[in-house]
């Protein structure tokens, strides 16, 4: 249904924000209007949305290094005799960030991790 300027203002025109006076801006009526039916009023022709790329770039995917432990543990300690200390240290050495919020078993997990 297009719409309609009010009766008694015949030379309003359509806002977003209802029915102005052309030479003044004065709101003559406050109405929600949408773009769509502002341009139907005026005569605008709605063009058709641009299509959409047919080239969809390659996802990047990023190389991981795996290093394995092979070094003689420190003072000849085994990981699993290690504390959560000892074993981020040894993580640092392999480039490795552990957090030692983690439990001790999760850091362990973690290192094993690297070794396999």
């Amino acid at each position: 249904m297009a719409i309609q300027p009010p009766s008694w203002a015949k030379n309003a025109v359509p806002t977003p924000n209802g029915w102005q006076e052309p030479r003044t801006g004065e709101l003559l009526k406050s109405q929600r209007l949408t773009q769509e039916d502002i341009d139907v009023y005026n005569g605008v022709e709605v063009s058709a949305p641009a299509p959409t790329p047919a080239h969809v770039p390659e996802p990047v995917v990023e190389e991981v290094i795996v290093q394995q432990l092979n070094e003689a543990p420190q003072n000849n300690v085994s990981l699993d005799d290690m504390s959560k200390t000892q074993l981020e240290a040894v993580g640092r050495q392999h480039g490795v960030e552990l957090d030692r919020r983690k439990s001790k078993t999760a850091l362990l997990a973690e290192l094993k991790t690297l070794t396999e």
